[in-house]
């Protein structure tokens, strides 16, 4: 076994973080952690209540850490466990959030009806998108290329039934996930966890949600969405053109 992975009962060898035992007994609460980055995608976490403890001592140490009872986890049971946390809004915050969604969902709906009228996506038999141009390309048919510029918003996993926002995503190019990071920081500003949680369960349901927010935080035209080997990528039009001939 790798010195930079653990052996998980359930996962066999993976990666893992630390995590106090406040999120591992109850996930659905918030979580005191980094954003991922290329070389960490899995921060180490603890609760408020920890937060406070490190606080009070400005560090780990032998007064704290007993009180937080860190305890070692594996890569997949701690998205496994973040992704619960989605979950902790309730009452207003709840009503809130649900008026939020519906809100940017009702507006989605106008801007697609108004870029595919526009456009004449349903007129295009093919398209083909271009990660190192950030670029997505309808084509065939009678009418002249069209060319979008894009943003990978995130992609839904028919397999496991999770999404995952693109800015998380670090199998994808930075040219298409180079702004999404707004989303998130609206979320933070709004204490919304769907915003703000890497990858949590979902449905196709979810993925029109998040991309709705998507689209309207960037200010994009509408958006698009493609299949992938096991699932599906969420894409927001930011602009189109149509190609000159020749």
């Amino acid at each position: 076994m790798s010195t930079d992975t653990i052996t998980c009962p359930t996962h066999g060898e993976s990666q893992f973080a630390f995590v106090c035992q406040h999120l591992l007994a109850n996930p659905v609460q918030p979580w005191y952690c980094g954003y991922p980055e290329e070389d960490a995608q899995w921060r180490d976490a603890w609760c408020a209540e920890c937060d406070l403890a490190l606080e009070r001592e400005g560090e780990w140490n032998e007064n704290n850490e007993d009180e937080a009872g860190i305890q070692l986890i594996c890569c997949h049971c701690y998205e496994h466990h973040i992704g619960q946390s989605v979950n902790r809004l309730q009452g207003p915050a709840l009503e809130a959030w649900t008026k939020f969604v519906d809100g940017h969902c009702a507006t989605l709906s106008e801007k697609q009806s108004a870029m595919t009228a526009q456009l004449r996506l349903d007129d295009y038999p093919r398209w083909d998108y271009y990660q190192e141009r950030a670029q997505l390309v309808f084509s065939g048919g009678e009418l002249p290329e069209l060319v979008a510029d894009i943003e990978f918003i995130g992609t839904l996993s028919t397999a496991s039934n999770t999404w995952m926002w693109s800015w998380a995503n670090f199998s994808l190019l930075e040219g298409v996930r180079s702004r999404i990071a707004a989303v998130r920081d609206a979320g933070e500003e709004r204490d919304y966890p769907h915003l703000t949680v890497p990858i949590w369960e979902a449905d196709m349901h979810d993925g029109w949600h998040m991309t709705a927010i998507a689209v309207e935080q960037l200010q994009a035209m509408g958006a698009y969405r493609v299949p992938s080997d096991n699932g599906y990528i969420f894409m927001a039009i930011l602009s189109a053109q149509h190609r000159p001939a020749g």
